[in-house]
């Protein structure tokens, strides 16, 4: 047997994974409020106890109450919802989910599914993914309309942020080149404490803390506060997992034999993790699943809790039992093959994903025999799920094991590569002590943080590149309805040079990122004070320690992000202007920005012109790529010269594009690269589609060199491939030679759709064929047919390469 295939799982799937596979697969995305029930009916009865404490109660109260379910081919139990596939709704930050938001006012008659159809078009899921929620019962119909909602109207961070943005002055408008989303989370959960010492000694932390509070200090009754809340809210997860233990023994009434035993077994487990520190293997499996569905529900889903490096979480209870007999590879193999299912039950990315492989905290090579299991699950369980490994690539790293990852691709998207030496480097800027960077994990989509330990708050305030460039040429306004959302500036056509373009696109750049902090700012004030999550502070290390929540700066790193999206379409449109109009001569900037006003309307040969002639970036062209590195240095520049107001740690620069190029697009003008009207920009830090004409090579070369730039919160770089250039040993030992060759020229990620564009468009025609084809969106895997139309033409349009 060869080295590449020496882990490759050889028993085939049982009959029991392959039934909780086709029950997720069959089972209609549905709307489930239980959460929102339970949350609201605490809230009226508690508005006058102090927030953690309020938030404890609400989740205690959820978690005594909700509907429970043990289904019958499991081992691991445990759910966020009693819908086999919902959404937990965090009906405190955001009134309603997009999509229970249309269901209703598709319910109301106020959109007709011509309109929800077009909605779709703009972005995210297909109609037919959504289409159980739109058809909610009645009574959950009711039930939101006369009872939920109404008491949020006002109350829900929503509402809280545009009220305290009128008291602060904050410019509105702004938000039409700048977004804060209405969240944090983007977390590395504690989980490395809830295994060391349990939610049992997590409560005993919190009462001992408690006792040795000042009574005279200032911050009294908010550490008081805080320790109560942790001790409700842990003793809540222990009671959550002893009602599995109690349904588990009344099932095991009625059964005999093997299931019998299995359910004993569930209740066992129950009763002693997550109260406890783990004794074997499967039970330190458990009590991760089950802090995972805590953590949702105190939070919501659109928290996007990661699990992080679970390898190395679990493989000193794996060797243990090993070595003691108590468990074979493959018993251990079928467990991870269950956990893999339960985390596709989340639609959010980001619970979904695991981090596997890299250095360890004194930096040598960190690869177990739970890396190759967790490759093996996902290969045995073949595609259709919403699952996804970041692999940890380091110089120490064995060659056996990258091809081994490499491998996994022969069945489909699923899987990305990250630089340890560059990500470490990055997050040593950030403050990270060397040992905490080295044990870096990536949350929600490619973001690294530190494990466990930190607020690592990756996503939700963020501003758009392509705009930016936009306003600067056209005086701060927009150049669709001319409407003022930057700052008003001198017109393009008193630019003569090509540096004076330069120094208004930084002018509106610095005047967006600091409107876009600002924004955020409020909202992390808002979280803060009316919104803390005692239960995932509990878990998170620098918290218990401090006596702070999370959100108020509790954790031992706390720090923001900035992101931004469409880097190649700004740096292409940058490129051609100083091509047509300053190198060329072929246009005056009077000229171009009329063309751009107009849509390129009657002039086709000019848009020809800049989109075919002028340089892009991903050729390996010098002019090209020079301002790829200016424009992600002075990125970097503006976004690190941010504090945050609430958490006190610094601003960090992103570039992903969580499928979102495509909204953004739509609120863009024509560029100068030649790109229409409301078409979609680039994605992540990836060249524009299309624009890659020198080969898969030219395009490593170009975006190492945009990495140079210290974006500690993540960049994302999509390439598809060929399927036929990865069938073979050969083909693998090429593709990894290739990651291995953009890592040593500063490469941060790289993911690969190996599918190609005719099997992308009969899945399009023919879904109902295709139930299986996962696909890297920009950081996020997906099931194609589960997207909506505009993202799939957006992946069908990357250039494919057909040779590496």
């Amino acid at each position: 047997m060869s080295l590449l295939a020496s882990h490759v799982k050889e028993k085939p799937i049982s009959d029991r994974i392959v039934q909780l596979k086709q029950h997720l697969l069959t089972s209609p995305y549905e709307a489930d409020i239980e959460r929102a029930r339970y949350y609201t009916r605490t809230w009226k009865q508690m508005e006058k106890v102090p927030p953690a404490m309020r938030a404890a109660q609400a989740l205690r109260e959820t978690l005594h109450n909700m509907s429970i379910r043990i289904d019958d081919d499991e081992l691991l139990v445990g759910a966020k919802t009693f819908k086999p596939v919902a959404s937990v709704l965090g009906i405190e930050r955001n009134l309603i989910s997009a999509a229970i938001r249309k269901a209703i006012l598709l319910r109301e008659g106020k959109l007709s599914e011509e309109g929800l159809k077009a909605l779709s078009r703009m972005g995210g899921h297909s109609p037919d993914f959504d289409h159980e929620v739109y058809n909610m019962p009645e009574e959950v119909y009711r039930e939101l309309k006369e009872e939920i909602l109404p008491y949020w109207e006002g109350k829900d961070l929503q509402s809280l942020k545009g009220e305290f943005w009128e008291k602060r002055g904050v410019d509105r408008d702004a938000t039409e080149v700048a977004h804060s989303v209405d969240l944090q989370g983007h977390i590395i959960i504690g989980l490395r404490r809830v295994l060391d010492i349990g939610f049992n000694g997590i409560y005993e932390w919190a009462g001992k803390a408690l006792g040795e509070l000042k009574k005279d200090s200032e911050d009294y009754e908010v550490g008081k506060d805080f320790y109560q809340a942790v001790q409700v809210a842990a003793r809540a997860v222990c009671d959550f997992s002893n009602r599995y233990a109690a349904l588990a023994e009344e099932i095991a009434q009625g059964k005999e034999g093997q299931r019998r035993k299995e359910l004993l077994e569930i209740a066992e487990r129950c009763r002693w993790t997550p109260a406890n520190t783990p004794r074997n293997f499967i039970e330190a499996l458990q009590s991760i699943w089950m802090t995972q569905v805590v953590l949702a529900i105190s939070y919501g889903d659109d928290g996007v809790h990661t699990v992080g490096r679970l390898d190395q979480l679990l493989y000193p209870h794996y060797q243990h039992d090993v070595e003691k007999g108590l468990i074979t590879r493959e018993e251990a193999l079928e467990f991870l093959e269950e956990y893999l299912i339960k985390v596709s039950h989340f639609l959010v990315f980001g619970p979904n994903n695991v981090t596997i492989g890299g250095v360890d905290q004194n930096g040598e090579n960190a690869t177990n025999e739970l890396s190759y299991l967790f490759l093996d699950a996902n290969d045995s369980l073949g595609g259709g799920l919403r699952k996804s490994f970041s692999v940890r690539i380091s110089a120490n790293t064995l060659r056996t094991f990258l091809e081994r990852a490499c491998q996994t691709l022969r069945l489909g998207a699923g899987i990305a590569f990250f630089n340890d030496d560059v990500i470490i480097r990055d997050l040593r800027k950030d403050g990270y002590s060397l040992e905490d960077a080295r044990d870096y994990a990536i949350v929600g989509c490619a973001e690294p943080t530190g494990s466990c330990n930190n607020n690592g708050y990756t996503a939700g305030t963020g501003i758009h590149l392509t705009q930016v460039l936009e306003i600067a040429l056209n005086e701060g306004c927009r150049l669709r309805d001319g409407k003022r959302v930057g700052a008003p500036i001198s017109s393009a056509s008193t630019f003569k040079t090509f540096e004076d373009v330069k120094e208004a696109f930084l002018g509106q750049l610095s005047y967006i990122a600091d409107a876009a902090v600002r924004h955020g700012d409020i909202k992390d004030e808002i979280i803060a004070k009316y919104f803390p999550n005692p239960l995932l502070s509990s878990t998170i290390e620098g918290c218990l320690e401090s006596g702070r929540d999370i959100a108020q700066g509790g954790a031992r790193y706390s720090h923001v992000t900035l992101g931004a999206q469409g880097l190649a379409t700004a740096v292409n449109s940058l490129n051609a202007i100083r091509w047509a109009v300053f190198d060329e001569k072929l246009l005056t900037m009077e000229e171009l920005v009329n063309h751009l006003r107009n849509n390129f309307t009657d002039a086709e040969n000019v848009r020809q012109l800049l989109f075919r002639k002028a340089p892009k970036y991903g050729n390996d062209d010098p002019r090209a790529d020079e301002l790829a590195e200016w424009v992600t240095k002075v990125l970097e520049q503006e976004v690190r010269s941010h504090k945050s107001r609430v958490m006190g740690g610094c601003y960090r620069p992103l570039l992903v594009s969580s499928g979102t190029q495509i909204i953004e697009g739509l609120s863009c003008g024509a560029s100068a690269d030649g790109r229409l009207s409301r078409m979609p920009v680039s994605n992540g830090i990836s060249p524009s589609n299309g624009t890659e004409s020198n080969g898969a090579t030219a395009v490593l070369h170009s975006v190492s060199k945009a990495c140079k730039a210290c974006f500690s919160s993540g960049t994302t770089f999509n390439m598809n491939l060929s399927p036929g250039l990865i069938k073979t040993d050969e083909g693998l030992g090429k593709l990894a030679s290739m990651i291995e060759a953009y890592f040593l020229l500063g490469g941060r990620h790289i993911q690969f759709n190996p599918v190609d564009a005719e099997t992308l468009k009969d899945a399009q025609r023919h879904p109902e064929n295709y139930s299986d084809l996962i696909v890297k969106v920009s950081g996020y895997s997906f099931r194609f047919i589960d997207l909506s139309k505009s993202l799939q033409d957006d992946i069908i349009a990357r250039t494919g390469f057909g040779e590496i």
